[in-house]
């Protein structure tokens, strides 16, 4: 039996995003693929300038009349879309399926969604479960990969996540920091993405690709930080169950904002698919990704933040 054509044609969504503008430049280095990238009608972002990428413009709300044209003659979509955007992607999944696209690649970079306990803890997990789910159930007419790469360290920091307030010198740390969960760079998760895509196919096909560099802890994380800045933290100490409490109840009420608290609690509590040592095979040798150490990690994010 002949090998299945290799995928060549690619449609990213999200390309200037957090990891969407990682995965271009990964995409990139391959001259055998033909990228385009997917636009809103009202985005002002600027792509790199490169002869390779062709864009293609639909409009805010994605409707699937504009979708399975600009899918059409594609090998693959990869969307990057926001967590917010995530029920969206029910809809490019079907506009794929119409346009006949080989494989789809979710939203995921994160924890393992398909647990259930996840899936109750926060909306966004769930949306994530429910998204996996919808492809499974779709096997027969497009295949999938998605890949949980557990947490980015320099998107956290800059954004005061899994307890890290740098630049005002305080750490929220949940549980006496004793929480473990996996970390991977930018970087290493779009290699992961390319390279699932082309040097391991067969092996991705219709999985979860769980990645990490590193499994650490938010004590260990902090140790880390004061011992390169030099300087104490003030430290928060937070009761994970009641502040998990205190979140959902502000979510049930109409808070939204409460949604990233918890996805920090999926990560930082240990208890809910954050270390991805503990969830299923780590593909990482696999795709041949470098392993960084936290101390590599947190110096990169400092001089970031910087």
């Amino acid at each position: 039996m002949s090998s299945p054509a290799p995928f060549r044609k690619i449609l990213l969504i999200g390309a200037t995003g957090s990891i969407g503008q990682h995965i271009l430049q990964a995409l990139l280095t391959d001259p055998s693929l033909t990228i385009t990238v997917l636009t809103r009608a009202s985005s002002t972002t600027t792509l790199p300038s490169n002869n390779n990428i062709r864009t293609v413009t639909v409009p805010d709300t994605y409707p699937t009349a504009s979708l399975i044209p600009a899918f059409t003659g594609q090998d693959v979509v990869i969307s990057c879309l926001t967590t917010l955007s995530t029920p969206h992607q029910l809809r490019l999944i079907d506009a794929a399926v119409a346009a006949g696209v080989r494989r789809y690649v979710p939203s995921e970079y994160g924890l393992n969604n398909a647990r259930a306990d996840a899936q109750a803890l926060c909306a966004v997990f769930a949306a994530k479960g429910a998204v996996q789910r919808y492809l499974r159930e779709r096997e027969d007419r497009i295949e999938w990969m998605s890949v949980s790469c557990g947490m980015w360290l320099r998107w956290s920091m800059a954004h005061d996540f899994l307890g890290m307030r740098v630049r005002e010198r305080r750490f929220a740390l949940w549980d006496g920091g004793r929480g473990r969960f996996s970390v991977t760079t930018e970087g290493e998760t779009a290699k992961a993405v390319l390279r699932g895509l082309t040097e391991r196919a067969e092996e991705t096909r219709n999985r979860n690709v769980l990645v990490e560099e590193f499994v650490t802890t938010q004590a260990e994380l902090l140790a880390e930080i004061e011992r390169q800045t030099g300087e104490k933290f003030e430290v928060e100490e937070v009761d994970g169950e009641e502040r998990i409490r205190e979140l959902q109840k502000a979510y049930e009420a109409g808070d939204e904002s409460a949604v990233y608290g918890l996805i920090e609690a999926g990560f930082i509590t240990g208890r809910y698919g954050g270390d991805l040592s503990k969830e299923g095979e780590i593909f990482t040798e696999k795709l041949g990704l470098k392993r960084h150490t936290l101390e590599e990690v947190v110096a990169d994010a400092l001089a970031h933040l910087k």
